[in-house]
């Protein structure tokens, strides 16, 4: 089981996927976006993350699968550790992998407007990582994957690439997507209790 390797010091290099899409993490990430593929993959990456993020939180809501646990203390030598949600968090459920399909979104905004392939593995990154730190089972981190770069896809394909999207269209969306996320945060803590 991927959870159970021990990667000595290169543990060092995959703590940054699990932890770079998440809350925390995804402004530096989206920073990064825009000074690399600039105001259209900047602008496609927020959208998908709107998409992306709703449709995660509500299939977290209405599926509650439980993380997986970890090993007994010592029986996984481990160098580093990050914070796993709790059933009450909001993003407390394991299905779908809510920073896999936020690094899936912003590499699949990055690849699609810049041309660079390579960006598609950004998502597979944070998914290895977000298993490895025993947050999620392979089969969250595949659809988080899926839902990410079906939400950047779609973004781009109705902005002629993302050029045709300006600043007001992730601030107009900002709004509902946040009362969304109100809403469904209430039927996860109603659900968990």
């Amino acid at each position: 089981r991927m959870q159970r390797l021990s990667l000595g010091p290169f543990e060092y290099a995959v703590l940054p996927g699990a932890v770079l899409f998440g809350w925390i993490g995804v402004a530096p990430s989206l920073l990064a976006s825009f000074a690399v593929g600039g105001q259209p993959t900047l602008y496609s990456a927020l959208l998908a993350l709107e998409l992306g993020q709703t449709l995660n939180r509500a299939a977290k809501v209405v599926l509650q699968r439980r993380r997986p646990t970890p090993p007994l203390p010592n029986t996984v030598k481990r160098r580093t550790y990050i914070r796993v949600p709790g059933p009450t968090d909001p993003d407390g459920a394991s299905f779908p992998s809510g920073d896999t399909m936020a690094g899936a979104a912003v590499g699949a905004a990055l690849a699609l407007t810049t041309g660079n392939p390579a960006w598609w593995a950004l998502g597979w990154y944070a998914g290895f990582a977000r298993v490895y730190y025993w947050c999620h089972y392979i089969s969250d981190i595949v659809v988080g994957y899926a839902v990410g770069t079906a939400s950047a896809y779609l973004v781009i394909s109705v902005s002629n690439g993302g050029s045709d999207l300006q600043w007001w269209h992730p601030l107009s969306m900002a709004p509902p997507f946040y009362l969304v996320m109100k809403l469904l945060k209430r039927g996860q803590l109603k659900r968990s209790h």
